[in-house]
């Protein structure tokens, strides 16, 4: 998948496996600088794009894919110049799943510890601090190509795009808290439905049931997907990743009084920033606030 650049950003071609588009005289990344070989990087105004980059793979995960995005969503958490970020894929596929090839040395007894993917958690907590993410699911997306995108802030995807939990079928079982993320996404039902048969489910299905938030025409879904950011994004920074700090803390909590605790501490918190402050002088100006 490509991104169309807006009329007032130009594109740049950086280093192999980087491009950055830049809006006026925006300061580059020091990531700009570095050449990443699994993905494409771009950046939309405040949105930052990654493209998984393997498609002759269906962009399936290896391990240096796995720490290229990583590394960048790390990048651009640290960027107050980026308020939310777009991940999809190259070609007909989001993501096959992972590498097998990361798996066959467990069939030869050599230890598991040095083929089994990341530590799930690591990759749930830095979706959880983050920068809003958007998975824009722009094909295939099975098994670890699914997982993945549970924890995400927001999945849309293609029409012609296909979901599955296919662990089952290869021999494995789901992994990344998918066993959790999908209860409280699609129910108890549906996920073990899903799960046991490894059902390919398609977009409008999953759409249907709650397993994505949109679904639009395959030449229209990164266009749709960063728009979507870049009405994300053009919030605060702060109030950004309060909102997703507090949803995380407290979508499984039953004490009521302590969600509101919670939210009433940041909510004072968030009174006394500029941000609020710009939002009122806007509101008496009669404009729209500018945050950035």
């Amino acid at each position: 998948f490509c991104a169309s650049t807006g009329s007032n950003s130009t594109s740049s071609k950086g280093l192999a496996g980087r491009r950055v588009s830049q809006a006026g005289n925006r300061k580059l990344s020091r990531k700009a600088i570095v050449s990443y070989e699994e993905i494409l990087t771009e950046v939309q105004g405040r949105v930052g794009i990654i493209t998984m980059n393997r498609p002759d793979k269906l962009n399936a995960m290896n391990a240096r894919m796995d720490y290229e995005i990583r590394d960048q969503i790390a990048d651009w958490n640290a960027d107050e110049s980026i308020g939310a970020i777009v991940w999809t894929g190259a070609g007909r596929g989001f993501c096959a799943g992972a590498d097998i090839s990361r798996f066959e040395a467990s069939v030869q007894g050599e230890n598991l510890d040095n083929v089994v993917p990341r530590p799930a958690q690591s990759w749930i907590d830095m979706i959880k601090t983050a920068k809003p993410v958007i998975a824009a699911i722009n094909g295939v997306s099975i098994g670890e190509g699914l997982t993945r995108t549970l924890p995400c802030d927001v999945r849309v995807a293609s029409d012609t795009a296909r979901l599955s939990f296919r662990f089952l079928r290869v021999g494995l079982t789901p992994e990344v808290a998918s066993t959790h993320y999908a209860v409280y996404l699609i129910g108890l039902g549906r996920t073990l439905e899903l799960m046991l048969t490894g059902e390919l489910l398609p977009a409008d299905e999953a759409f249907r049931i709650g397993l994505v938030n949109h679904i639009y025409p395959t030449n229209q879904l990164l266009e749709k997907a960063v728009e979507l950011a870049g009405a994300i994004a053009d919030n605060p920074n702060w109030n950004l990743a309060k909102v997703k700090h507090l949803v995380h803390q407290d979508y499984l909590e039953h004490d009521i009084d302590k969600v509101l605790a919670d939210e009433s501490k940041i909510f004072r918190e968030s009174q006394g920033r500029d941000a609020h402050k710009e939002a009122l002088l806007a509101f008496r100006e009669k404009r729209a606030p500018n945050f950035h």
